[in-house]
This record gives structure tokens, sequence and C-alpha cells, in this order.
């Protein structure tokens, strides 16, 4: 399906497509038997706008060395000329005879043959080409046996990856479509990043394999990995180059990754825990309504059930079996309800006890889950890169060093498992719905996946080091892959944080803590177990630490100052007090037993303990302000006179109301989400921003109609395109409002979240209004095809300009709460859920 890729064609098309617009309205109204008035003036300006494409088409063909597209544009240029002609013949015969049925016929057909483009398909090949022909080479690599042939081969493949690299920059930078933009920036990069780890992993191979020593096996592993991961990177840019649809892309990138889906009412990722929750308690609520949905409820529970025991199988002992008990108790009331309902009496009052009661238990399943999850990964990431650091000094160690090789087996090991560990609990997190994100949510399944791939190669370029101690190349080798297994903890480190709710982190990591420092005081009293005590002490202050640099993170993201000085303030107080607790434990060890000295390791403990708990409290106390104080009562005062009468202020108009029956998704896509959008707005009592999101949910119902054939308010291509033009308008005033808020909002991460939404609303709209105008021209014309194609580029703008609006809305309430009080009143956004009181 044809779609406007670029700034590019946008701006080219953008222009020809009003016209155009306005060429269709005087068609109909002629249709209609309205005088056709002079129509040389908009053919003038048409014409002139067309020939900005014309004029780059030309030169285009002149300069390319595409047979294909020398080909073809050619004859797309002469439809479009042949389109100008058309029209100026139409314009000359309807101001003789405004009512010719030839000339009005000529009138719309030279409109269609405007919109009639072929798009960059040449450009998307000449980057294809250069990415296959990057792709056939770094094959070479795996023949390289010498140092002369290394150097050929770095020779030939620099120039080739710097100059595909460029282009895929420059063409990511000009699409439109932000998913695919993003995709092609991040695999872009891969390539660039892999390149010297390649040139690396193949020095190291000639290297050993020339010198006869060991460790050639494992270059070569490194080797032939690097290859692979380029080769997918690029075969990535090339599918990615290729789509035409942000639904193409969107399906491709959850068949290979599992990526989250999208969003739903509520803001919550489609496919994760917290989305089927919140489906299945919606399905079980309805229990009795039909077979079709109690079978659909008692299958949302089970998908629930399923989700929850995968993630329990990460999670530690005594958590797992916590949450495996939950799962059992929620099996037995579904089956129970399951029972109930094929015997009939899925309405009954014994059926509905039971959906409370199911619905009750999932809450609890999710809530334990969620602080399962973020208990797990306070721990799994208090020390990032710590096995990694041991692994270096072990494979570092001398050949004479005492139990070498057993250390370094017990380093390999810890390793990994910790690798796994890290990536295990960020995939649970960004497919729990703790995150709400997608973007981040993929990042992470994305992160995580990079993270499991290159720990092995960090393991295989350790072993050479091992083998070759003394040996240069191996330990520069070792050097780079470690670079980049710190730069990929480092980013899934910081997503994590980002993906938590800082105060839930902050509560469990306290936690641990104590319980780290509970087990050093019972260990320091007996004294009877120093090892152990040392490792609980070392724990305790590495989640010290830890905190320390959640919390800086947190400085970064904000833009408060005065909660910036208490977070300095309290995190100086944790750094302070971690030292004295280590050195108190220490002599309390050493001491064996001295009840003075395990009184004063106890004093420090606490010390620590309390001012990460006061840091906790900064930040719980920043995100979740206490309820304004009540105003003071007001004393009588003496009456005062009557104020003269003032002309009263008309009501706000409410929202209006989609009255109609949900459409079905399948029938009616655009009808479908609208409701969703509308749906998705009735969460808030009635604001600027919510009015505006329902009126847009109204106007594409609308649309939704007409383009259909069907009745409504819409009842003219004039009436469409104007639609189509109101809809554009409406999300310029929701790009406003919303910028307005970001601006004002302290926390950096919502304002980015914001502000990366709203970007994408001008270039759908503008989208809108184009293919508002592909539509008009097609609709009741002899083309089946051609308006069907239409149609489908109207239903996928439509659904994604909906969906984002209904992102900025949830972006926009969470951001107003990080906007200071004394400016919230201002932005004239005031976000109250119905049924709760404002804050």
């Amino acid at each position: 399906m044809p779609a406007f890729h670029t700034k590019t064609i946008h701006y080219i098309l953008d222009p020809v497509a009003q016209q155009v617009s306005q060429l269709v309205i005087l068609h109909e109204d002629a249709q209609q038997g309205r005088i056709m008035p002079d129509i040389s003036a908009p053919v003038t300006a048409v014409c002139a706008a067309v020939q900005n494409l014309i004029a780059v088409g030309q030169q285009t063909v002149g300069h390319s060395k595409d047979e294909i597209l020398k080909k073809d544009l050619p004859l797309t240029l002469d439809m479009v000329e042949s389109s100008s002609k058309m029209l100026v013949e139409s314009a000359t015969g309807l101001k003789a005879d405004s009512q010719s049925k030839k000339h009005l016929e000529l009138l719309l057909n030279g409109a269609r043959g405007y919109l009639l483009l072929t798009f960059d398909q040449g450009e998307v090949r000449k980057i294809v080409k250069s990415c296959t022909g990057v792709a056939e080479y770094i094959k070479v690599a795996e023949v390289v046996q010498t140092m002369d042939d290394l150097v050929t081969f770095t020779k030939n493949l620099s120039p080739g990856i710097t100059s595909m690299t460029k282009m895929v920059e420059t063409r990511y930078q000009d699409l439109t479509n932000p998913s695919h933009a993003s995709i092609l920036a991040a695999e872009n990069d891969q390539v660039k990043q892999a390149l010297p780890l390649l040139l690396s992993s193949m020095k190291a191979f000639v290297t050993f394999r020339r010198d006869k020593k060991k460790g050639e096996a494992e270059a070569q592993e490194n080797r032939n990995y690097i290859v692979q991961a380029m080769g997918e990177s690029l075969a990535e840019i090339i599918r990615v180059l290729q789509l035409t649809s942000q639904e193409e892309v969107m399906m491709a990138l959850a068949a290979e990754t599992g990526s989250a889906k999208g969003t739903m009412a509520g803001g919550l990722l489609m496919g994760s825990l917290a989305a089927k929750v919140h489906s299945a308690k919606e399905l079980v609520s309805q229990t009795g309504t039909n077979a079709q949905t109690n079978k659909a409820g008692i299958q949302a529970v089970e998908a629930v059930l399923e989700e929850a025991r995968r993630i329990a199988k990460t999670l530690p002992a005594d958590r797992k079996a916590v949450i495996e008990g939950l799962c059992d108790e929620l099996e037995s009331l579904k089956k129970e309800l399951a029972m109930l309902q094929s015997s009939g009496q899925g309405d009954s009052a014994r059926a509905h006890a039971i959906a409370t009661a199911l619905n009750s238990k999932m809450d609890e399943l999710q809530m334990k889950l969620r602080e399962a999850i973020t208990r797990k990964v306070a721990e799994d990431f208090m020390d990032p890169v710590g096995p990694l650091n041991a692994l270096t000094e072990a494979s570092r160690a001398p050949l004479n060093a005492p139990a070498r090789a057993e250390n370094y087996v017990k380093r390999v090991t810890d390793f990994q498992d910790h690798s796994k560990k890290m990536a295990d609990t960020a995939v649970a997190l960004a497919k729990s719905g703790i995150v709400t994100d997608k973007n981040l949510a993929d990042s992470l399944l994305l992160t995580a996946g990079k993270l499991k791939a290159v720990a092995p190669q960090v393991v295989y370029a350790a072993k050479i080091v091992y083998e070759n101690p003394d040996s240069k190349e191996a330990k520069e080798h070792y050097d780079m892959l470690k670079e980049d297994y710190q730069k990929q903890v480092q980013k899934l480190t910081k997503l994590v944080d980002s993906g938590l709710d800082t105060v839930e982190f902050l509560k469990a990591s306290e936690s641990m803590l104590r319980d780290e420092l509970e087990a050093a005081r019972t260990i320091t009293k007996a004294g009877t177990d120093p090892q152990s005590a040392f490792k609980h002490i070392a724990t305790a202050a590495r989640t010290a630490n830890r905190v320390v640099a959640v919390v800086q993170g947190e400085s970064e993201n904000s833009e408060d100052p005065a909660f910036k000085t208490e977070l300095a303030s309290s995190s100086q107080a944790i750094t302070a007090a971690i030292g004295p607790m280590v050195t108190s434990a220490k002599t309390c060890i050493q001491q064996g037993g001295s009840a003075t000295a395990h009184h004063e390791f106890c004093v420090k403990a606490e010390n620590l303990a309390k001012a990460v708990h006061d840091v906790y409290n900064v930040v719980d106390t920043h995100h979740n302000p206490p309820p304004p104080p009540p105003p003071p009562p007001v004393e009588e005062a003496p009456e005062r006179p009557p104020l003269p009468a003032e002309p009263e202020v008309p009501p706000r108009p409410p929202s209006p109301e989609l009255v109609e029956v949900v459409p079905l998704q399948s029938v009616d896509p655009i009808g479908y989400a609208a409701h969703k959008l509308d749906k998705d707005a009735k969460q808030w009592e009635d604001n600027e921003m919510v009015t505006t999101a329902r009126r847009m949910a109204k106007l594409f119902m609308q649309m939704s109609k007409f383009a259909r054939g069907e009745e409504g308010e819409v009842h003219s291509k004039k009436d469409f395109i104007n639609t189509a033009r109101m809809i554009a308008k409406e999300s310029e005033d929701v790009v406003k409002m919303a910028r307005k808020v970001a601006d004002a909002c302290t926390d950096k991460r919502m304002k980015r979240a914001i502000l990366q939404l709203v970007d994408k609303l001008p270039t759908i709209s503008t989208q809108l209004k184009i293919i508002a105008a592909v539509k008009a021209t097609r609709q009741g014309g002899d083309d089946a095809a051609a308006d069907r194609e239409a149609t489908e580029m109207l239903t996928d703008n439509a659904q994604n300009l909906m969906q984002a609006v209904s992102e900025v809305l949830f972006a926009t309430e969470a951001a107003t709460i990080r906007v200071p009080p004394d400016q919230r009143a201002t932005l004239g956004l005031q976000w109250v859920k119905k049924g709760a009181r404002t804050l």
C-alpha cells in the first residue's frame, strides 16, 4: 500500500493535495447543479505546485543509475503532466460551459492523476543495494587467514560501511514514521559499533593461527558471531526500508521479538500481564451474558495464569511459592465459575460472587508480582558489572597463581548466571505491565536479548586471555568485547531504572538492606561465621551504593531545584554512612563477639538504614504529595449590598456523546478506534483536552460512515474533506495543550515522553488531509481497487492518529503531577478521574 514515507514527499504532496481537494469540491458542486466558477486560478495554482515535483523527478532520472527507476519514473511524470493538460482543458471548457459533462469529467480525472505517484522506491533500492553489498562482503571475513588479507579486507569494508551508514542515517532522519525511523537508527548504530569488534576478532584469529597459540577456536567463534550479528542488523535495515505501513512493522516486531504491540485503555501495554488482567476482569464481570463472553472470560483468566506462572519461574523460591499459591487459588475459582457457566448458572448469585472473588484475586496476584519483580530488580542489578570485573581478574591471573583454574571456572559460571539473571529480570519487567511505555518495553526486550547474546562472546574472549595471559592482542580483544558488554549492561540498567516506579524500588532496596544488616548483626553477635558476615555486609554496602546511583538518576531527571537539593543532601548522608558501617563491621568480626564492638556496628548499621529510609521519604513525598489542607473556616461578615447584575456566561458545551453501538473492528475499524479513543477520554471529567479528543472521535466516526457509503452527518466529498481538516485542527490544539504541560513539567522523562508523542501528531494529521483528498477522488468512481486502497490508507492513518491522541492524554495527565502547584492552575487542564476528588 502506498504511504507518505518521507518528509520530502510530505512537503511536496501537501500543497498539491490541498489544491486537488478544492477541485474535487468544485466538481461535486457542479454535479449538484451549482454554478461553476472560473477555475483558471486554482488550476494554475495546482499546475504551479506540481512543477516542483516534475522538475525533481526529471533531475532524478537524469542522474540515477537505477534502471528500474529510469524506466518507471518517466511514465509517472508523463501521467502527472497529462493531468495538468486535462485540468487546463477542463478550465477552458468549463469557462465556456460551466455544466459541460465532458469537461467536468476531465476535471476529476485530472485531479486524480496528480495523486497517482511513484514514490521514492528508487532511493530505497539504492540504499538496499548498498546494504546488500556490505552484507555480502562481511561474509569474506570467514575466509581471511593472514594479516595481509585482513588489511585488504579492512580497506575494502570500512569505506563501504561508512557510506552505507550515512545513507541509512539520512533516510531515517527523513522518515515520517517514528517506528521505522527508530528501528533503522538502532540497527544502523549496531552495524557501526560492530565493525571494530569484527576487526578485533579477526586480528586475534589471524594472530593465534599464525603463532599456533591456544585461543584460535575462541577467536573464530567471536568472529562468526559478529559476522552473523552484523548480517542480521543489515537484513533488518533492508526489511524496514521496504515497509510501507506502521502496522506492518508492529506486526513484524511482535512476531520476531515478542515486543509490546501497543497500548490499550488506561495506558496499559497490550500483551503485558497488566493488560491481560484488565481484559480478564472486564470479561469475568460479565459472566452469564452469553456463552461467547463466558468462554472468553475463562480463556482470559487462563492467559493471566500462564503469564504469571512464567514470571514466577524467574523468582527466588520464597517469592515463587507465594505467586504459585495465588495462581492455584485463582485456578480453583476459575474452574468453579466455568462449571457454573457450563450448567447454565453463569448469571446466578454464586457465579457473580465467584467473579468478584476472581477479580479480587487477580488484583492481589498482580500486586504481589509487582512487588516481587521490583525486589528482583533491586537484587539482580545491585552490582551489574561486579561479576564481569571478577572474570577479568581471574582470566588475567598469573600462570602460577594458586587455584587459578578453579577460580577461573567459578568466575565464568558466576558471570554467565548473573548475565542471564539480569536479562531474564528485564524481560519479566517489560512483560509485567509495570512498564507502560511501549518503546521502553521494546527497548528492554531488545537490550536483554543482546546482553544474553554477547555474554558467551565475553567468555570466549576471556578464555583467550586465560590461555595467553601475556598476549597483548588477547587483552586488547577482550577489552573491546568487555566494553561492548558494559555498554549493554549500562543501557539495560538505565532502561530498568526508567521502567520501575522509583518509590517502589527504594522501598524494596530498603527492605533488602535491612535484611542483609539484620543477618550480619545476628552472625557477628554469635561470632561463628566471619565469611558469611562479610558477605552480608558487602551486599548491604553495594545495595546502599545502588540506591545512591538511582537517586543520582532521579536528580538528573528533575528540574525542580528544591527537590534536587533534598536529594543531594539525603544521598550524601547515605554515602557518609556506608564507610563507618563497613569499618565497624570489620572491627566487630576481628574482635570476635565483643559486646562493645557489636553495639557500635549495630549503631552504624542503623544509621545507614535510616539514611536510606530518609531518601525514600524524600522521593515518596515528591512523587505522591499529600492532598492540600482544607481551606480555613470563613468568618461571618456583615452582609454586603448586592453587586450589579452581570450578563450570564454560557456554560461550556458538554462533550459529544457517541450513542452508537460499539462497531465491530473487522467491519468498521475506524469506528471501533473512535469508540476506543472516546472511552479512553471518558475516564476523566471534562477538560479542554478531553473534550477535544472526544470531538475528534466523533468526527472520525462521521468520516467512517461516509467512507463506507452510510448515511450520516457527512453528506458530500466537500464535507468529507472539511472533516479531515477539522480533525487536523483539533490535533493542532492537542499538540499546543500538551506542549504547554511539557514546558512546565519538572520531570525530564515525562517531558520527553510527551514531546515524542506530540511530534507525531502534525505529520499524521497532515497525512490525513492528503489521504482524504485521495479518498475523495476515488469515492464513487469506477476503479474499485483504487477506492479500496484509499480506504485502507485512511483506516491506517485514522487508527494511528487516534492511538497517538489517546497516548498523549495519559502522558499529559501523568506529567501534570510534576508541574509545580503554583503553575498548575495556569495550564487550564484539571485532571480528575470520574468518581475521584481533585488533587
